[in-house]
């Protein structure tokens, strides 16, 4: 355990030397927030709510969707970059799991999102667009709970493509379509309330929608409390499938390294 606390301190350290790149991050997140802001105000015009949405919760929406983009940004092309450079071999013989490596790198990124990205945006947010607070300070940890399951289903989802750097050379493309289509049917930039029915109904039977609409539902009021356990237990079964379709994929490829001579 200590090998993993120390490979995320060494993450952490590995964003913080780069300084410039974390300003320009932190300026397109303020960019995105903004302009995300100015459109959501631009649609609503004078009126006072949509469907029952009013103004207030959809800026709060839009707002803290940003923040948790910004908090799940992960870096997708650490194995791509190892099988390529050979040190996938290498890393399979050291003295510690190379999942939990993978995963450690990932959870020093958001800490490292969290400190130095989101709490500062927060910070402007609440002073800025004067965010709406949960009608029940219970909500708070709800949402919190949610939004971990949310990262673990996003991660487990982005291990699949990831692992595919075995069998493809370049997965850039592929991840690159594959966050368009998060993005799109997750709730990340446009609610499902808004979504045509026909197509919220698909998209409630997927497991994206628990990445961003789920938590933020349950932050605004949408989830009554009496709903939350089977919230939970959805996600959960989203996250256990994953978990072992990402299993079962891991030793597909460490199969084909080992016949290939890796």
């Amino acid at each position: 355990m200590r090998v993993y606390v120390e490979f995320i301190k060494l993450v952490f350290r590995r964003n913080a030397a780069y300084k410039t790149e974390y300003f320009m991050s932190l300026f397109n997140a303020l960019l995105g927030l903004f302009i995300t802001v100015s459109i959501w105000e631009a649609a609503f015009g004078d009126r006072a709510g949509i469907d029952s949405i009013t103004k207030e919760q959809m800026i709060t929406y839009a707002v803290i969707a940003i923040l948790m983009r910004t908090l799940f940004t992960m870096n997708e092309f650490v194995i791509d970059r190892k099988i390529q450079t050979g040190e996938i071999a290498v890393d399979l013989l050291k003295p510690y799991k190379f999942m939990g490596y993978i995963l450690t790198v990932i959870i020093g990124d958001m800490i490292f999102n969290l400190w130095t990205k989101v709490l500062p945006v927060l910070i402007v947010s609440v002073f800025v667009f004067h965010l709406l607070w949960p009608d029940e300070a219970s909500r708070i940890i709800y949402f919190a709970l949610s939004l971990m399951l949310g990262f673990l289903e996003l991660y487990l989802f982005n291990l699949l493509f990831w692992l595919s750097a075995f069998w493809i050379h370049h997965t850039w493309s592929l991840v690159t379509i594959k966050n368009a289509v998060i993005l799109l049917v997750s709730g990340a930039t446009i609610p499902l309330w808004f979504i045509p029915e026909r197509l919220s109904t698909i998209f409630s039977y997927l497991p994206f929608k628990d990445i961003y609409y789920t938590p933020l539902s349950i932050y605004l009021g949408k989830v009554p409390i009496t709903h939350m356990m089977n919230t939970y237990l959805m996600q959960l079964g989203w996250i256990a499938l994953l978990f072992v379709v990402a299993f079962l994929l891991w030793r597909l490829a460490q199969n084909k390294l080992i016949i290939q001579g890796g």
